[in-house]
């Protein structure tokens, strides 16, 4: 997309309160309009090759919008020192992706590692950024109890005072299809994807989803309900899934 950037932001004006999610709804409708800048690839990673993503959080603060927007983007990078002097108006909300220590290690090759993200997170909020987490894939690991908690507490130890934080937890599921690349793209994986351990959902076109049984979703998911406003007070839970 950064090859036609400028066409790309020139054309959102259009899209200003047509939105679902966020546009008029009484949950989110504070956010505005979102922009999501992470769809389909990691910017910041691209970031130092591209300049898109700087480009496109000067045009959120700049434009002169029709009504209240935001840019949101997901990240597993840390080199934000670029970001941290760009105006932004608070329109931009920039998402860490984390987890627990074990999965990190073992599964989240070729990105920086989970201090560091922590780290650029505390960075990004000290410099007036709405900032998120999104805590996925969440794996019942061995003693995960005790690794999701240092994580909320280690985000707890960078933020600044008054952050606007959001979290998005996202336990760990699969397909049939996403199985199959996975194991061709990395057949020694020790990914746990054996479809008898897990609860088959179907979506409305008959889509198949390999997801945790239903006790082991609701211990999860009183947990993180539990613990995440007792580390994480001014923390917005959008949605758990």
């Amino acid at each position: 997309m950064w090859a036609d950037l400028d066409e790309a932001l020139s054309g959102l004006d259009g899209y200003v309160g047509a939105g679902t999610v966020t546009s008029g709804t009484a949950a989110r409708g504070d956010e505005g309009t979102t922009f999501e800048a992470s769809c389909y690839t990691d910017p910041l990673a691209l970031e130092h090759l591209t300049g898109g993503l700087a480009a496109a959080i000067t045009h959120f603060d700049t434009h002169d919008w029709s009504g209240p927007v935001q840019l949101r983007a997901t990240t597993k990078f840390d080199d934000v020192a670029g970001l941290l002097d760009l105006p932004h108006g608070g329109r931009t909300r920039l998402r860490f992706s984390v987890n627990a220590t074990s999965v990190d290690r073992r599964f989240e090759g070729s990105t920086a590692k989970v201090p560091a993200r922590l780290a650029a997170l505390g960075a990004v909020a000290a410099a007036g950024h709405p900032v998120g987490l999104t805590i996925a894939p969440i794996m019942p690991v061995e003693g995960w109890r005790e690794e999701y908690g240092a994580l909320l507490d280690d985000v707890a130890a960078v933020l600044p005072p008054g952050a606007d934080l959001t979290v998005e937890c996202i336990t760990h599921r699969f397909t049939p299809g996403s199985k199959e690349t996975l194991l061709d793209w990395y057949p020694r994986t020790r990914l746990e994807m054996d479809e008898s351990r897990r609860t088959t959902k179907r979506g409305k076109f008959g889509a198949v989803k390999h997801v945790y049984p239903k006790e082991t979703m609701a211990e999860l998911r009183s947990w993180f309900e539990r613990e995440l406003p007792a580390r994480l007070p001014s923390a917005r839970l959008l949605y758990w899934t």
